[in-house]
């Protein structure tokens, strides 16, 4: 039965080899590296995707394309409105909410949160429905009797 305790070595010491030393030791002139070329040279070498010199497939394959951020299922889109811009397109009475804003074509349909901003004047009241309202523009809705509504 075999053991790791008795069993026995064929090569007990065996010798490093020598390379370079003339033509009889076997291994002498190129010293196994065969001839001339880049692989027999001294230094580093070439990278192992390396290609020689033709574009290498990394760059012939199409490049992934689009977002690569993880945080960006949660991303919202927010469109911004200034009262004059509203004013533009709302008569008096009508609400003003992101159903209206998209069948007007005012925004696109992915955007799901809308802000309104106080630059310019309004002259007539309208119902606001938005998640959000600047102070200049709530201040200057709720002078004219307009409606105010936050949603969350």
């Amino acid at each position: 039965m075999y053991k790791l305790n008795n069993l026995v070595n064929p090569y007990p010491n065996k010798k490093r080899v020598r390379v370079g030393r003339g033509p009889g030791s076997g291994s002498g002139k190129n010293c196994g590296y065969g001839n001339k070329g880049q692989k027999s040279r001294s230094g580093r070498g070439k990278e192992d995707w390396f290609e020689g010199g033709q574009t290498p497939i990394y760059k012939r394959l199409p490049h992934l394309k689009g977002l690569k951020n993880k945080s960006h299922k949660n991303f919202k889109e927010i469109a911004t409105f200034n009262l004059n811009d509203i004013v533009k397109y709302y008569k008096e009475g009508e609400v003003v909410n992101l159903e209206s804003l998209k069948e007007k074509g005012l925004i696109k349909k992915r955007v799901n949160f809308i802000k309104i901003l106080g630059e310019g004047e309004i002259d007539f009241p309208l119902t606001f429905e938005a998640n959000g309202f600047s102070k200049k523009a709530k201040e200057k809705i709720e002078k004219v009797n307009g409606k105010v509504t936050l949603l969350r």
